[in-house]
């Protein structure tokens, strides 16, 4: 099979870093996020293994709808992130090259696909946390990815199976932080930008490294992209 995927991670990847979106989340209808916090105290809990990732997404959406979070809302806070530097002609090469494209993120999905939304056709699936709301505009759910973390390998095993003929040598992953740290696992090549709590330096998990991206574009350096029948070139 002559295809090469790339499965992006996208925030602090694909988008400039900000505030956790998480955090931003809490912050906007008037919780704290500072260690005593109750949402510090569900991160330490899904960590330890105490509550499912389900579990914590359901407890979050007990918060966050109770403090009063919405549809509008929401967008508000997507409007205060930004694409990377270079989002779109990285992309569109990539794309034009014949890689495959995939988003594989713990965020927001409504906010990457308000991100995205010119780009969205570029990308064979986008994979992250959903917010639910009703007519009204109000909050009822947050339907969790079960691609975040140790899922990150997951998605890319799935690939694998899906695609007959398709190794893990064909698909590269981007990513930046500690909850990207697990895709190696599945076999495929892995690239960390821009490192943000996980060490960049590792070259179990990292293969390959850039430290300062200002622009998206210095990824292109690791992928030919000469025509459709392009090849990945190795680390």
């Amino acid at each position: 099979m002559d295809k090469k995927v790339i499965v992006f991670d996208f925030d602090g990847t694909l988008s400039k870093k900000g505030t956790n979106i998480w955090k931003a989340l809490w912050q906007s209808v008037g919780y704290s996020v500072d260690r005593q916090s109750d949402f510090a105290k569900l991160y330490v809990s899904f960590m330890k293994g105490e509550i499912t990732h389900q579990k914590w997404c359901d407890l979050t959406c007990d918060f966050l709808r109770d403090g009063g979070l919405n549809r509008d809302l929401l967008l508000c806070i997507a409007q205060k992130y930004q694409l990377m530097n270079g989002f779109e002609k990285t992309i569109k090469t990539l794309k034009g090259a014949g890689y495959e494209l995939h988003i594989v993120s713990g965020g927001v999905k409504p906010v990457i696909n308000y991100l995205i939304k010119d780009y969205r056709d570029c990308f064979a699936s986008v994979n992250a946390n959903d917010l639910l709301f009703d007519n009204d505009g109000r909050l009822t759910e947050i339907r969790g990815t079960k691609y975040d973390f140790e899922g990150k390998a997951i998605f890319i095993n799935e690939l694998l199976c899906e695609n007959e003929g398709l190794t893990s040598s064909d698909i590269t992953f981007v990513g930046n932080g500690d909850n990207d740290e697990w895709a190696y696992k599945s076999g495929c090549n892995t690239l960390c930008i821009n490192p943000d709590n996980t060490d960049a330096s590792n070259r179990t998990i990292w293969h390959d490294a850039i430290d300062n991206v200002e622009s998206l574009t210095q990824i292109l350096s690791k992928f030919t992209v000469q025509n459709k029948h392009s090849k990945y070139i190795d680390f």
